[in-house]
């Protein structure tokens, strides 16, 4: 604290003030080397000082959120994973290429975009990821939370509704893949008005309701109780603003989005059998990955001393459990992004093999030299197909 200096100053580390400006404008010197009032904040300790004006403004002040320590373990694996979410979004953009292009004429109920929301959303959730991960440094660095510490937990959080996002795309267009292998082979397959078309009409709303509560609850709020709030010692307004009902509902409006990819997977082996018979591997691992975020999120909500809002918390439970798993599901998707065939090649595959089984049925070319193609049914040739690709 302050101590007296003469009648009209008080001094502090070398520093001196005059009390009653400070008086006049609410400001108090506390023993941690920070000068502040409900408004501003200053570092006035060692080499760092402000001068006053007579009306109050100050001059060549180093508030108190500068990053003037050093870079600690939370920065430096923050870095890591800011990385390799930029690689991800690199290989992310080559898989975009790949599935996005058309091979065939465009059809109404199949369109390229629908192939292509999967990769818009992971690139929104690698970029996000890649900022929150860079901007971890100034947590560290800064001598009191503030920008740094706000801007690292809203890209944070904007990470899991767009990574279920792009789950959510990627499950619902393999169901629409399956519905188009059968209907290139019969378009009367599905009846035009049934409970199949009611459920994928609305339930895509649904999700995306659930998601966009996700993000508006937690993302779209005031964050700066949550950063001054770290700076009292036992950091209880930070506490209440980090658990207070709007994290707790959009921690369970996630699970219930979770849920409904989970619906999704259920009514495409449903309805689009046998091509929908082997779910692809890449649909419940990523349901497991990013089921341990939602999970991890949802305990955030109630216990603020696990949770990346403060500013000392473990780093093996903020990277371990928040930004893993988003990054094990970005992998999955690459993968499976690489491995597996264009959409409209994979038609035009299965359209050759029915052209090759019509013409081995009606004894055409097999007079050629190699095995004839057995007679197989063209379901059984695309879950082959889907299997290899998978």
């Amino acid at each position: 604290m302050a101590s007296p200096y003469n009648g009209t100053h008080v001094q502090y580390d070398g520093h001196y003030f005059n009390e009653t400006l400070l008086k006049e404008y609410n400001y108090t010197i506390y023993g941690n080397g920070t000068l502040s009032n409900s408004s501003n904040c200053y570092l006035v300790y060692d080499v760092f000082n402000v001068f006053f004006l007579p009306n109050g403004t100050a001059i060549n002040g180093t508030s108190c959120s500068t990053p003037v320590k050093k870079i600690a373990t939370r920065g430096g694996i923050g870095v890591a994973f800011g990385a390799l979410f930029a690689m991800m979004i690199v290989l992310g953009i080559t898989c975009l290429g790949k599935h996005g292009k058309s091979y065939l004429p465009l059809e109404k109920n199949f369109l390229p975009v629908s192939r292509r929301w999967p990769w818009y959303w992971y690139i929104v959730a690698g970029t996000c990821g890649c900022i929150s991960g860079l901007v971890s440094i100034d947590v560290d660095r800064d001598y009191l939370q503030g920008t740094a510490l706000i801007l690292q937990n809203a890209f944070y959080y904007v990470c899991m509704p767009a990574m279920l996002a792009a789950i959510w795309e990627m499950t619902r267009h393999w169901g629409n893949l399956c519905e188009r292998i059968l209907l290139d082979e019969d378009a009367w397959r599905f009846p035009q008005e049934d409970i199949r078309t009611k459920i994928e009409f609305y339930l895509p709303l649904v999700f995306y309701l659930f998601g966009f509560l996700t993000f508006f609850l937690s993302v779209l709020r005031s964050w700066t109780d949550i950063a001054r709030g770290t700076w009292s010692l036992d950091h209880s307004s930070a506490i209440a603003n980090a658990t207070d009902g709007r994290f707790k509902a959009s921690s369970v409006f996630g699970l219930i989005a979770w849920m409904i990819i989970n619906v999704s997977v259920y009514v495409s082996v449903k309805y689009y059998q046998p091509v929908s018979r082997q779910v692809p591997w890449k649909i419940p691992l990523c349901l497991a990955g990013i089921f341990v975020r939602v999970v991890y999120n949802i305990a955030v909500a109630w216990k603020y001393d696990i949770g990346p809002l403060k500013p000392f918390t473990p780093v093996s439970y903020i990277y371990a459990l928040g930004y893993a798993p988003i990054v094990f599901c970005m992998v999955i998707m690459v993968i499976w992004g690489r491995l597996e065939m264009n959409d409209d090649l994979q038609i035009k595959e299965l359209r050759k093999q029915r052209e090759r089984r019509a013409d081995y049925e009606l004894g055409i070319g097999q007079g050629r030299k190699g095995k004839p193609l057995s007679p197989v049914s063209t379901d059984e040739s695309a879950v082959k197909l889907k299997n290899a690709s998978a």
